[in-house]
């Protein structure tokens, strides 16, 4: 569609920081009753650990937690409880482990947000997760609803202090529904409601009007934005907020049931005396909250804890009933759903070539074209620029979906071992057709001279192929194809991501082939595009913006003709082997590519380390794009993406095939540094 000032957009959706926190995280345990569950698409709640170590004495806060958990089981629903115990996070807990966590004075627990998580871990400490800590995790493994007695906020008095919850800004990342009774009536509910909407936050009370509730008491005197009446109408508002990948999570406010629910004005009288003590003893930080709960109980005889139990399994209850209605939307089945909504990171979709590569490695100084044998060293690979890229991105741990075609003989039984397992599942098996094949021949130090292939197989990769897995496609924060598929597929994909509102990177492949996609209707959709100087020039002709002069070396060739060819593409990235990448785009180098902000054209070019040894260049463009997709969909601006680009294509150039055997995880020094570049405009 057009913006406003006649740029093309593709939503405006935030589509930035997505596969941060936990998604570089090996020490996380999933009880194998809540994986069972998520990955048959049944539906489980969330539930945080504060309540057992910091909310409640012992052995009240073990017997509570205990209870809560069979609220949400006799609704249908499995509850997952999460903690870290002895430096692990556990998501599913079992009584024995609650009730070890629950005794505080032997269990020593730490309560835990998002700051706190490192050090508990490393320390291999227990630790209470908060509303924040627990959101980080349950948006980790995919767990979309979340229960919780009251949320943190704004405290009194925090326009001074800028004393605010981790909670607030966790919502405005996470995507979970938060299912709680408003905020703890000890906040500035005002000041708290305001930052909400700041972060970009779906606020709805639930089952009544719009008054938002103040956790003791059923009203805050503040109304919420939205009121939803229905476990069904608040399953279906987060069913489209994820389908949307808004990334942001939501809280559905639930009044204490009336019979449990305190006076305004009795509790707002305990919590100013509360308040006072805290002041005078200098209790602050994350001590602050379980002081004033602690104080308030005592003040009121008990009274404020029952309300607290009865709150808290009430909305137990609530996030359970909406919890089974939205696993009744995912209708994708487990085969589908469920390997999404298990891992939340986002799973770009890259569809295209699988081939059988031979690359041939030549000894000798002259290639003569006269019929005679070069002698060299051969390798047998996975090949296609597709499968090449899935590879390298599995290597770099970013999840994907693959779609490709291999044929059903020796040669595709042997591709399978070069495709990672994790993809076959759409890659479609053939009879009657032969697996892709290509035979590479490099002189001796490492450039390809030449290509021979057999690439029909390709061509089997239909529209209705396409269409086959439209709802994965759907899902997807990034479509990534190459050019060896057929116009009519192109044309397909181009319109679903339209359609689908997805932005789409295109790998020309090879300079003959590098226009097909814009010689369709919807090419529109195109936001990025890698090409070599050739491909680039050959789409650059193809709209008619080639310039005619010719310049003293290609880097200046590249900033005339991306210049004038980036009001067509958004984003144009430029593979030069030794020079770099060239990245020209409307956008500072600081951001993400995936931002579309505007703005004046900038033209930037980044070069890697020169001194990695050459051993083969073939695969080495595949890796780059690689991993820049890793990094931007890991929140990453543009000079850390291009960084962990730069890194996997030196990686490659080092190796003897196409993707290297192995490549590196996000602890890497490549995934924290901005690569250094010069502005060329």
């Amino acid at each position: 569609m057009l913006g406003l000032s006649g740029k093309r957009v593709w939503g405006g959706l935030n589509l930035g920081k997505f596969c941060r926190g936990l998604s570089r995280f090996d020490k996380i345990v999933v009880s194998d009753e809540v994986r069972g569950a998520l990955s048959e698409n049944k539906p489980v709640v969330a539930l945080e650990s504060t309540i057992i170590t910091h909310g409640m004495p012992f052995p009240q806060n073990v017997k509570c937690a205990l209870e809560v958990e069979e609220v949400v089981r006799s609704q249908g629903a499995i509850p997952a409880t999460v903690a870290i115990i002895e430096g692990r996070v556990r998501v599913g807990l079992d009584e024995n482990e609650t009730r070890r966590l629950g005794d505080v004075e032997r269990s020593r627990p730490i309560k835990t947000s998002r700051r706190d998580l490192a050090y508990v871990v490393s320390q291999g400490r227990n630790g209470g997760t908060t509303v924040s800590g627990t959101m980080l995790v349950a948006a980790h493994v995919g767990i979309p609803v979340f229960a919780t007695g009251g949320i943190g906020g704004v405290h009194r008095g925090g326009e001074s202090t800028l004393d605010v919850s981790a909670d607030l800004t966790e919502l405005g990342r996470s995507s979970v529904a938060v299912v709680s009774s408003g905020v703890k009536s000890i906040l500035d509910v005002p000041r708290t409601l305001e930052y909400l909407e700041t972060q970009g936050v779906f606020v709805a009370a639930f089952a009544g009007g719009k008054d938002f509730p103040a956790f003791y008491s059923r009203k805050s005197g503040c109304q919420a934005p939205y009121a939803v009446q229905t476990a069904q109408e608040a399953a279906e508002i987060i069913h489209c907020n994820r389908r949307l990948n808004l990334r942001s999570g939501m809280l559905f406010a639930v009044p204490v049931p009336e019979k449990y629910a305190m006076k305004e004005e009795v509790i707002n009288g305990v919590i100013e005396e509360a308040l006072e003590e805290a002041g005078r003893r200098g209790v602050g930080g994350k001590e602050i909250t379980p002081f004033l709960l602690g104080r308030i109980g005592e003040i009121t005889a008990g009274k404020s804890l029952e309300t607290n139990i009865a709150l808290i399994k009430n909305n137990a209850e609530t996030a359970a009933c909406i919890a089974v209605e939205l696993a009744k939307l995912n209708t994708g089945g487990p085969s589908e759903s469920a390997r999404d909504e298990v891992n939340d990171a986002p799973a770009p979709v890259v569809i295209g070539g699988s081939n059988l590569d031979c690359s041939v490695k030549l000894q000798v100084e002259e290639i003569k074209l006269d019929g005679r044998i070069h002698f060299g060293k051969s390798l047998m690979t996975g090949g296609g620029v597709a499968r090449n890229i899935c590879e390298s991105l599995s290597k770099l741990g970013c999840r994907h979906v693959f779609i490709s075609v291999i044929g059903n003989d020796p040669q595709g039984n042997i591709l399978k071992n070069f495709i990672p397992q994790d993809n076959l599942e759409r890659v479609k098996v053939l009879e009657d057709r032969n697996t892709g094949q290509c035979t590479v021949v490099l002189d001796r130090n490492g450039e390809c001279k030449f290509l021979a292939g057999d690439m029909e197989i390709h061509q089997h990769i239909t529209p209705e192929m396409i269409l086959e897995h439209e709802q994965v496609i759907a899902k997807s924060p990034l479509i990534v194809f190459d050019a060896n598929l057929s116009i009519p597929t192109i044309e397909t994909i181009l319109k679903l991501a339209n359609h689908h509102n997805i932005p789409v990177l295109f790998e020309p492949t090879d300079f003959e082939v590098s226009v097909k996609p814009f010689q369709t209707e919807h090419w529109g959709a195109i936001k990025f595009i890698t090409p070599n100087v050739h491909e680039l020039r050959h789409i650059a002709e193809h709209f008619g913006v080639l310039p005619k002069r010719k310049y003293d070396n290609r880097v200046q060739e590249v900033v005339a003709v991306a210049s004038k060819l980036v009001e067509f593409v958004d984003t144009i990235i430029v593979t030069l082997g030794v020079d770099g990448v060239i990245v020209a785009r409307k956008g500072a180098a600081t951001e993400s590519l995936l931002s579309q902000n505007g703005g004046d054209l900038q033209i930037r070019q980044y070069v890697g380390d020169r001194s990695t040894k050459v051993v083969s260049v073939s695969g080495a463009g595949d890796n780059l794009a690689s991993g820049i997709i890793a990094g931007m969909l890991d929140g990453l601006s543009e000079e850390e993406s291009v960084s962990v680009g730069l890194c996997a294509a030196e990686y490659t150039i080092g190796a003897p095939g196409p993707v290297p055997p192995k490549l590196f995880g996000k602890n890497h020094p490549a995934w924290r540094t901005k690569a250094a570049y010069r502005t060329l405009m």
